[in-house]
């Protein structure tokens, strides 16, 4: 029973004076908000890109899977898929979401090749990554 008290009373003390050993908070706020500043974001893509490419994936993700499951008289497919499913709808359900991954693409690559601005409160960063 001591040692339990004795240990509890250790961890106590040890816990209660662990703060004192992170130094200035005002400090470590500040060091740690300059160097977030200091490393640049990375760009993010245009909403003018992400949002038709992500909705034509999705709209022909969801073509596909309708095309490919139901057949004409609105049930599943039961046995031979080429035959009951509409393979028609779901092969342009595929070439929809291609185009929208295409368009993901697109924007990807604009988005890696834009110039990164960072404003800090000291400064105003701009990089560009330059290729040949």
């Amino acid at each position: 029973m001591r040692l339990a008290r004795t240990l509890v009373v250790s961890v106590t003390i040890f816990g209660l004076s662990t703060p004192a050993f992170a130094g200035d908070l005002r400090d470590s706020i500040a060091r740690a908000a300059t160097q977030q500043a200091s490393q640049p974001t990375p760009p993010r893509m245009q909403k003018s890109y992400l949002v038709p490419g992500a909705s034509l994936v999705v709209a022909g993700m969801s073509m596909t899977l309708y095309g490919f499951l139901h057949t004409s008289g609105g049930e599943f497919v039961s046995g031979e898929v080429s035959k009951e499913s509409k393979t028609g709808l779901g092969a342009a359900g595929l070439a929809v979401a291609g185009a929208g991954g295409a368009i993901l693409f697109l924007g990807s690559e604009r988005a890696r090749h834009a110039p990164s601005i960072t404003v800090a409160p000291d400064r105003v960063t701009v990089t560009k990554r330059l290729a040949w």
